[in-house]
């Protein structure tokens, strides 16, 4: 890979990180600026929504970040193809909208009688432009990148920007038999949008993949994952959405939970009786103390048998590996220079072996 020469390194460790196993030391992901190299200069699109959608500008910008990086580590280049957290509505004809960070759907189900069906529209703008946009970024990162599957946010998640949260959460209680006739529509679009997305990255061809997160593996390889549960309890998520993301996670061959925030920690126990999640990305949320402050949730997952992804500071990374197991342990993290980086990398093989 251009610009990853210990690639094959790199995926030796990434494979022994799923199994929970470790080579030689916990994985680390450590990317610093590259040196020796100076940043061009791309041109605005023009406006916020056209730095999301303007496909040129989506593969510059990507393809000059990832050329300016240095890889350390477990590190890899991986081409987000991104449009936001609730485009898996907009596939369904919600209108999205773009601010500089993020975007948004508006709800389309005001009213359960007379709702819309939840069906894939081959013709619909924001399905098209993902499938160019993933097919033009494969064809241009051979040999530079590994294009990851989108920021899927399907079923729960998906129903949630559909309707809106609030009313949601109040249709558990009121129309159950609505909301669980919507979910089997969603759950139905599992396999036609994982089929379009994982063969857009020619996933057979390389035997491998990536989701969003830079977790390859040989396979399919995708983040699933419901941040509605941080509204709801247990017994209501398991009730209702707990089918669709075991669809997700057995369509899949290898799968991450992204676990985002206290408001879901809840909901842990019966995600992790589900035997296809084979690790857990735990994120604490904005406002929250640093990852080392919850280490007694993270040696919880580790005893269950799942590896963790965690993104870090690099202040953490010694408390945590003074604290964690190494095997299935995967930490994220970013410096100022490459020579802190490969120093970085030097202590954490010096830190795993303490335990």
């Amino acid at each position: 890979m251009e610009f990853k020469d210990d690639w094959e390194q790199a995926q030796r460790r990434l494979l022994a990180w799923w199994r929970c196993e470790a080579v030689d030391r916990a994985c680390i992901q450590v990317t610093a600026p590259r040196d020796g190299v100076t940043p061009r200069p791309i041109a605005d699109p023009g406006s916020v929504e056209a730095h999301w959608t303007n496909l040129d500008y989506a593969l510059e910008s990507q393809a000059e970040r990832i050329r300016c990086t240095y890889y350390g580590g477990e590190a890899f280049p991986l081409f987000h193809a991104n449009l936001g957290p609730d485009i898996f509505a907009g596939f369904l004809g919600a209108p999205i909208h773009f601010a500089p960070d993020t975007s948004w759907a508006d709800p389309i189900i005001t009213d359960w009688e007379t709702r819309p069906r939840l069906e894939l529209d081959a013709d619909n703008y924001w399905w098209r432009l993902m499938i160019d946009l993933l097919r033009a970024a494969a064809g241009a990162g051979r040999g530079k990148w590994i294009t990851g599957i989108p920021d899927t946010h399907a079923g729960g998640d998906a129903l949630a920007a559909l309707r809106g949260r609030q009313e949601l959460c109040f249709d558990l209680i009121d129309r159950p038999d609505a909301v669980q006739a919507a979910m089997a529509e969603l759950t139905a679009l599992v396999d036609p949008v994982y089929s379009a997305f994982f063969a857009c990255v020619d996933w057979q061809a390389n035997g491998s993949s990536s989701g969003w997160l830079p977790t390859w593996s040989t396979g399919r390889c995708n983040v699933i994952q419901c941040d509605l549960l941080a509204l709801i309890s247990p017994a209501m998520a398991e009730r209702f959405f707990l089918d669709e993301l075991v669809v997700q996670a057995r369509w899949l061959d290898q799968v991450i939970y992204h676990l985002d925030g206290p408001q879901c920690i809840s909901h842990l126990d019966w995600l992790l009786a589900i035997p296809e999640i084979r690790a857990v990305q735990w994120v604490p949320g904005a406002g929250q103390p640093p990852m080392r402050a919850w280490i007694p949730l993270l040696k919880r997952i580790q005893t269950a048998g799942r590896a963790l992804h965690l993104t870090v500071t690099p202040a953490d990374i010694e408390p945590l590996l003074d604290e964690l197991e190494p095997a299935g342990l995967m930490l994220h993290t970013q410096v100022d220079r490459e020579a802190e980086a490969r120093e970085l990398i030097r202590r954490v093989a010096a830190w795993s072996c303490r335990r």
